[in-house]
């Protein structure tokens, strides 16, 4: 029943992964070379691909990588979180839904597991293709090493606290859409912290976990309370 479920939700929400994981696709032709003249034409339409490609990979280019893996994958965050909560009701498919055999917690914990793992998936793409190819021989002038990646990973950990978030304001029923939007926004200053944090493993990753851990309690125990 839960493989069921899973499929049911990977099928529902890939048409929001597919435009996502395409854009990482021509971001990373884009700072690899490997999209030719096509994907440079591109840069004149969409943000982050114009300019020269960088010596030096996740370091020279670190912030404008970020920020694209955050603007790409945040979005794809907010559309998933919002399409697995918020869609349910307002199609009247709550009531069969939670007529499966199986507790609520359960299918709740399905339904955002399955969201993460698609989103993480996503955008952990341009890192490993942008990382393989930094790391292969005369490929660029520049130096290379694994660890140079630490800012964007600490980033792509962030992603799966927006998608709760999203999926939190999804949830909850409030009557007015700001009050509704306070779990979305409630993400921003933890987030903030943990990419920003010089102390990784000792205070950005714990910060991190925490509000990851309050987030899914409190998506939890929001839809064992309602009444759908």
């Amino acid at each position: 029943m839960v493989a069921t479920l899973v499929r049911k939700e990977l099928r529902e929400i890939r048409a929001f992964a597919a435009p996502a994981l395409a854009l990482y696709l021509v971001y990373a032709a884009h700072l690899t070379g490997a999209g030719g003249p096509t994907i440079q034409r591109l840069g004149g339409i969409l943000p982050g691909l114009s300019g020269l490609r960088a010596d030096v990979p996740f370091v020279q280019d670190g912030v404008g990588f970020v920020l694209m893996l955050l603007l790409i994958g945040g979005a794809l965050a907010v559309a998933l979180g919002f399409r697995q909560s918020a869609w349910e009701p307002s199609q009247g498919t709550s009531l069969y839904l939670l007529h499966l055999p199986l507790p609520r917690r359960a299918i709740f914990l399905t339904k955002m597991l399955t969201g993460v793992g698609l989103l993480l998936a996503c955008a952990l793409t341009p890192i490993l293709l942008y990382g393989l190819w930094a790391s292969t021989p005369r490929t660029h002038p520049g130096p290379f090493e694994w660890s140079m990646t630490g800012t964007a990973f600490r980033a792509w950990c962030v992603l799966p606290l927006v998608y709760l978030g999203a999926f939190a304001s999804g949830i909850r029923p409030a009557r007015w859409f700001g009050s509704r939007l306070l779990p979305l926004a409630a993400v921003v200053i933890p987030a903030i912290v943990a990419v920003a944090a010089t102390r990784w493993w000792t205070f950005g990753l714990p910060i991190l976990a925490l509000a990851n851990a309050a987030f899914v309690v409190v998506i939890l125990r929001e839809a064992e309370a309602r009444d759908y």
